[in-house]
């Protein structure tokens, strides 16, 4: 029998790649480069967000505030728990994309709900902790 966690993927590499592809054609790429190691793009591509791939009502509507290779940032009406485990996607009408595991790294209110931080990671098992 398939356990829940059957169907959460690794680590996607070649999809983190086409979504900072797609982001760096469409957005404008940050000056700043700070601490990181690639270039940080800044675009509001829409991106469906879980704490738990398993479950289709865990799924919520994001808007990307900016991506590079090591992570993202995104605009949520929901606050998530920092250290939390979730999983994004590009948003696609038919829900085909795969979905990429990342760990919350921060999340503050902002004018636009709050802005979520997130690292891409490993994945670990979906845990379901939206905030309230």
């Amino acid at each position: 029998m398939p356990s829940p966690t059957d169907n959460i993927p690794a680590i996607d590499e070649d999809e983190i790649r086409r979504l900072v592809t797609t982001a760096g054609e469409d957005g404008e790429p940050d000056e700043y480069t700070g601490k990181r190691n690639s270039t940080r793009f800044a675009v509001g591509m829409q991106l469906d967000v879980t704490t738990d791939p398993a479950v289709p009502s865990c799924s919520r509507p994001v808007i990307m505030h900016n991506i590079s290779d090591q992570g993202f940032a995104f605009w949520s009406k929901r606050q998530l728990r920092n250290g939390g485990d979730i999983w994004v996607r590009e948003f696609s009408a038919d829900n085909s994309a795969p979905w990429i595991p990342a760990k919350v790294t921060h999340c503050t209110v902002g004018i636009k709900g709050y802005l979520v931080g997130a690292e891409f990671t490993a994945p670990s098992p979906p845990t379901s902790e939206l905030a309230e």
